[in-house]
Protein backbone atom coordinates (compact mmCIF):
# COMPACT_ATOMS: atom_id res chain seq x y z
CA UNK A 1 0.00 0.00 0.00
CA UNK A 2 1.53 3.24 -0.60
CA UNK A 3 2.26 5.79 1.57
CA UNK A 4 1.26 9.63 1.56
CA UNK A 5 4.09 11.85 0.67
CA UNK A 6 3.90 15.14 1.91
CA UNK A 7 4.03 17.89 -1.35
CA UNK A 8 7.83 19.41 -1.26
CA UNK A 9 8.66 22.66 0.28
CA UNK A 10 8.83 25.39 -1.76
CA UNK A 11 12.19 26.40 -2.78
CA UNK A 12 14.16 29.16 -0.47
CA UNK A 13 14.86 32.23 -2.58
CA UNK A 14 18.55 32.92 -2.08
CA UNK A 15 20.56 36.34 -3.09
CA UNK A 16 23.38 34.19 -5.31
CA UNK A 17 25.14 37.43 -5.93
CA UNK A 18 25.32 38.47 -2.50
CA UNK A 19 26.53 34.85 -1.41
CA UNK A 20 29.23 35.11 -4.29
CA UNK A 21 30.56 38.38 -3.38
CA UNK A 22 30.87 37.67 0.92
CA UNK A 23 32.86 34.37 -0.38
CA UNK A 24 34.69 36.15 -2.69
CA UNK A 25 35.42 39.23 0.14
CA UNK A 26 36.43 36.20 2.15
CA UNK A 27 38.85 34.56 -0.09
CA UNK A 28 40.27 38.13 -0.66
CA UNK A 29 40.42 38.96 3.30
CA UNK A 30 42.23 35.52 3.71
CA UNK A 31 44.90 36.00 1.00
CA UNK A 32 45.72 39.20 2.70
CA UNK A 33 46.30 37.77 6.53
CA UNK A 34 48.36 34.91 4.83
CA UNK A 35 50.38 37.29 2.63
CA UNK A 36 50.96 39.75 5.71
CA UNK A 37 51.99 36.56 8.19
CA UNK A 38 55.03 35.22 7.35
CA UNK A 39 54.25 32.10 9.50
CA UNK A 40 51.73 30.83 7.15
CA UNK A 41 53.05 31.18 4.05
CA UNK A 42 56.28 29.40 5.06
CA UNK A 43 54.67 26.34 6.96
CA UNK A 44 52.43 26.16 3.71
CA UNK A 45 55.37 26.47 0.83
CA UNK A 46 52.56 29.30 -0.57
CA UNK A 47 50.00 26.51 -0.88
CA UNK A 48 47.49 28.36 1.10
CA UNK A 49 48.26 31.71 -0.25
CA UNK A 50 47.68 30.82 -4.03
CA UNK A 51 44.53 28.87 -3.05
CA UNK A 52 42.76 32.46 -1.33
CA UNK A 53 43.81 33.65 -4.31
CA UNK A 54 42.64 31.13 -6.69
CA UNK A 55 39.43 31.58 -4.65
CA UNK A 56 38.66 35.37 -5.07
CA UNK A 57 39.95 35.41 -8.47
CA UNK A 58 37.21 32.57 -9.42
CA UNK A 59 34.73 34.75 -7.06
CA UNK A 60 35.31 37.44 -9.43
CA UNK A 61 35.10 35.19 -12.34
CA UNK A 62 31.82 34.26 -10.88
CA UNK A 63 30.28 37.82 -10.77
CA UNK A 64 30.97 38.50 -14.71
CA UNK A 65 29.01 35.35 -15.62
CA UNK A 66 26.26 36.31 -13.46
CA UNK A 67 25.91 40.05 -14.81
CA UNK A 68 26.53 38.52 -18.04
CA UNK A 69 23.43 36.13 -18.31
CA UNK A 70 21.65 39.17 -16.29
CA UNK A 71 22.35 41.42 -19.29
CA UNK A 72 19.70 41.62 -21.94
Amino acid sequence: MPQQLRPAPPPDQVDTRRLVLIGTALFALAAVVIALVPSLRVRSDGLWLWTAIAGAGLGVIGQLVMRWQKAP
